[in-house]
């Protein structure tokens, strides 16, 4: 018997006053994923990159969380990239994915799908910073030389990417942040993580090309400083910061200001809700090609966010991946054997997420709730 939310609504109703906390060890966010990856990771091309963004983790209207395999399940989507955010440094407090604490049992479904996402040969990501202030300041990652302040909150984030295994971090600055506390941030992770570990950053389309800046420092300064320890830039060609409704501003930070445009990633906003500039995807095909074209290959695209892209919307939003894909790189599609063991693990993660949300009021219903992922149906090892 498979409950719907409105269902289980009334059944609550009333019981969550006396509900009993459940899931009160944090770090059992992390009680499903096996120490050992179950299948041997699939190795995808580096060029050219498709990368998505992905901070929206459970359904606004329903609370269930938003599963990402579809990502890698549906036909002919070549993801190379997943960027989980957005993580938070808080003065005063601890780093946090959104409004929580990253190990907070509400993020069992995302965690435990990451090592799914990985076995597939799709890199894990992190990205840090964002539109919210704080990250960022001369209090936490931008401190003085030798403040204890920087290493305070610098470990953190290194702790955080350890205990949940991200292959690499994306440093989003969009607050004025010092040429030093870059310079400084990205010389610390590279030093911590080795060679293999991804480090990139999101600069608004202008800021590659001279002008508008969000961040403070200058990018092009960073890259002759730090460029080796730097694999790739989201740039975001959207929300009047660049277009690539053609592949003019493109064009220009490559031309004009010697960006190699393997580095260079196109950022497209996944929706026209996400932000301005959205471009439809026969005028955005139109302009990729033309670039691949003049340059032999570029970086890529990356998408912000996954979980209304359309065309498919809330519904399918794997959708835009699938549609990046035939524009990119419709030969690379990777394949993955799912084990029932596998899709026992999500589907036990799926429903420890709502007993951490809805405590010890779902009690017995819990088992005859299903996720809206059908993870067994995915099963093919």
């Amino acid at each position: 018997m498979k409950l719907s939310f409105l269902s289980v609504a009334s059944l609550l109703f009333g019981a969550l006053s006396r509900a009993a906390p459940v899931l009160e060890d944090r770090n059992a966010a992390l009680a499903y994923i096996p120490e050992e990856p179950e299948l041997v990771p699939r190795t995808l091309p580096e060029l050219p990159r498709l990368v998505i963004y992905f901070q929206t983790t459970h359904d606004a209207s329903t609370g269930q969380p938003i599963s990402m395999l579809p990502l890698i399940t549906e036909k002919n989507i070549a993801l190379t990239h997943l960027i989980v955010c957005t993580f938070h440094i808080n003065l005063g407090g601890v780093v946090h994915l959104n409004d929580f604490p990253p190990n907070d049992p509400r993020f069992y479904t995302l965690w435990n799908e990451t090592r799914i996402m990985k076995d597939a040969g799709v890199k894990v990501m992190g990205m840090v910073g964002g539109a919210a202030p704080g990250s960022f300041d001369t209090t936490t990652l931008d401190a003085a030389a030798g403040s204890a302040d920087f290493e305070l909150y610098y470990g953190q984030l290194r702790d955080t990417i350890h205990t949940f295994g991200l292959q690499g971090m994306d440093l989003d600055v969009e607050q004025r942040m010092s040429q030093r506390g870059i310079t400084r941030l990205v010389q610390r992770l590279r030093a911590d993580f080795g060679p293999d570990f991804i480090i990139t950053l999101a600069p608004v389309g202008s800021a590659l090309m001279q002008g508008s800046n969000i961040s403070g420092f200058d990018y092009s300064a960073l890259e002759d400083s730090s460029g080796d320890d730097i694999r790739f830039y989201n740039a975001q060609f959207y929300n009047g910061f660049g277009s690539m409704a053609t592949p003019r501003d493109y064009e220009t930070v490559i031309d004009k200001h010697g960006w190699d445009p393997k580095k260079i990633l196109a950022g497209q906003v996944t929706n026209p809700a996400n932000g301005g500039s959205w471009v439809p995807f026969d005028q955005l095909n139109a302009t990729i090609k033309s670039l691949r074209s003049k340059y032999g290959e570029i970086g890529g695209i990356m998408g912000w966010e996954y979980f209304n892209s359309e065309p498919g919307g809330t519904e399918e939003p794997w959708r835009w991946a699938r549609n990046m894909t035939s524009i990119l790189r419709p030969n690379d599609v990777p394949r993955l054997a799912i084990t029932a063991a596998t899709a026992a693990r999500l589907t036990r993660a799926w429903k420890d997420s709502l007993l951490a949300k809805y405590g010890g009021a779902l009690g017995s219903i819990v088992d005859k709730i299903l996720p809206d992922v059908d993870y067994l149906s995915m099963v093919n090892a």
